[in-house]
């Protein structure tokens, strides 16, 4: 994640306003889960407020043009002028004045990601019990656009046999979107890695008509790579690990588990896939991710046993 002047540090997190340190922007810092968790509800609740506003200034926007537009009826019926031209002007600028207003709200509050507030809240609670007392949970994030430059990790050609096909490309972005670690109660330290993984497919073909189309289609993936550093001087290694769905090694101090849960929404809920949206995490249940991300952590904990 870039570390550039979007990203808010700890220290600036205590006097800045919930605005300058949305989830937009990125963030780094370390708190106990419960003011995670706060944070996390303020700027969601920001964010709702300042889409009741944008709503209501688009209302205005189209409100003041049609009123425009009447008057502009009576003075044309009174007095000849380009009444036609007048339209045409007062629908433009209420047009270019909403997608201004529209872009605004997207850069300020970013469209989508706000399972930050239900997903982390939800994992964060979980685990509370499991910290050392007033432990704070250090996360970074980044939920800026997927589809960047700098998230391009390849492009290659699509072929189809299908009637009509033109031509195609694949388009394969990677991004983390977040990262975090913590320490549990019995010495071990948590790690995890959150990364979002895109296929942007796009497709021009020619329909019976002759006219050229192009579409674009979505695959997108979450894995999720939970790391635990386990005290050795706490617990015993089993005789007998079954490694077929973990990655095990050790140094001096520490027995290192690391597990994955790839989240998968075309495989997992093949009925709620949709191949013409970018985004698929917010169609996982806050619980449903929580009780995943707590079950790699119970299978790090089945691989030892505590010294007696």
């Amino acid at each position: 994640m870039s570390q550039q002047g979007t990203v808010l540090t700890a220290e600036q997190f205590s006097g800045a306003p919930i605005e300058r340190a949305h989830l937009h922007r990125g963030f780094k810092s370390k708190k106990t889960p419960l003011k995670w968790i706060r944070f996390f509800r303020a700027c969601v609740l920001q964010r709702e407020n300042a889409n009741i506003k944008k709503k209501k200034e688009l209302k205005k926007i189209w409100f003041g043009a049609v009123i425009l537009i009447a008057l502009g009826f009576l003075i044309n019926y009174f007095f000849y002028f380009p009444f036609f031209l007048f339209i045409l002007a007062v629908i433009g600028v209420a047009i270019i004045l909403t997608s201004k207003t529209k872009s605004k709200f997207r850069k300020n509050y970013t469209d989508g990601f706000d399972f930050f507030s239900d997903y982390f809240s939800a994992f964060f609670a979980l685990i509370e019990e499991d910290l050392q007392p007033q432990s704070r949970i250090s996360l970074e994030a980044n939920v800026k656009n997927t589809m960047q430059s700098a998230n391009l990790v390849k492009q290659e050609k699509h072929q189809s046999n299908t009637r009509g096909f033109i031509s195609g490309s694949n388009y394969y972005y990677e991004k983390e979107i977040s990262n975090g670690s913590c320490f549990l109660s019995d010495g071990c330290m948590l790690s995890f890695n959150f990364t979002e993984r895109l296929r942007n497919r796009v497709v021009k073909k020619r329909s019976a008509s002759g006219k050229r189309k192009t579409k674009q289609k979505y695959k997108s993936v979450y894995p999720f790579v939970l790391k635990m550093k386990i005290p050795k001087a706490k617990y015993i290694l089993k005789s007998e690990v079954d490694t077929s769905d973990i990655q095990l090694a050790e140094d001096t101090d520490f027995y290192i588990v690391k597990t994955i849960r790839k989240f998968d929404i075309r495989n997992e809920h093949p009925e709620k896939y949709q191949p013409y949206a970018s985004s698929s995490i917010e169609m996982f249940s806050s619980d449903y991710f929580a009780l995943e991300l707590i079950n790699l952590i119970n299978v790090s904990y089945s691989c030892v046993t505590p010294r007696v």
